[in-house]
């Protein structure tokens, strides 16, 4: 934790504005305003890769992953050779994985989560779905600014705690499952 806040405090005051935890923009990069506006919330993302995640609305999936580089090695290499007609490793989300998904991915960016958008998206409250975020709330992760519900400083640091903390029992027991195979 100590290095992420050198390395954070060294970018900010190198004039690079946070994103997320990990991702930080330059301010002197040049904006592209032809290029249309990404929502990883909203729209669907295809990786490519070993080990990239890919999803739709109603799914999530990727291909395997690993850490150590033998481990990478052999991946990369069965990549190489497989045929890419179905996914090896994904689910179907249904509408409250599809909510839970969407505000995961909202909270740990700095704008945060527009309470208007998810309201628009899904015709329900956030707070009213996930009651789990009066804790961030409580605890200073999070804060409302205007129509957004977004992390705080020490919110983004934490993420990587976060994030799997606000993932379902549900999804958790079948990432258990997996895991065991």
């Amino acid at each position: 934790m100590q290095l992420y806040r050198l390395g954070r405090e060294f970018l900010l005051e190198n004039n690079y504005h946070q994103i997320s935890m990990r991702l930080f923009r330059a301010a002197h990069a040049p904006a592209n305003e032809k290029a249309p506006v990404y929502c990883c919330q909203e729209d669907g993302m295809l990786g490519l890769g070993s080990g990239a995640r890919s999803y739709t609305r109603a799914l999530h999936y990727s291909s395997e992953y690993a850490v150590s580089r033998r481990n990478v090695k052999d991946i990369i290499m069965d990549y190489c050779q497989r045929s890419f007609k179905m996914a090896d490793y994904g689910i179907e989300l249904d509408e409250n994985e599809q909510k839970r998904r969407y505000f995961i991915k909202s909270i740990l960016q700095i704008e945060g989560l527009n309470l208007e958008a998810y309201r628009c998206q899904f015709g329900t409250e956030v707070l009213g779905d996930f009651p789990e975020l009066a804790e961030l709330l409580r605890l200073g992760l999070c804060e409302y600014h205007e129509q957004n519900l977004r992390p705080t400083a020490e919110g983004l640091a934490y993420s990587d705690i976060i994030g799997p903390w606000l993932v379902s029992q549900s999804v958790k027991q079948r990432m258990e499952s997996f895991n065991l195979q």
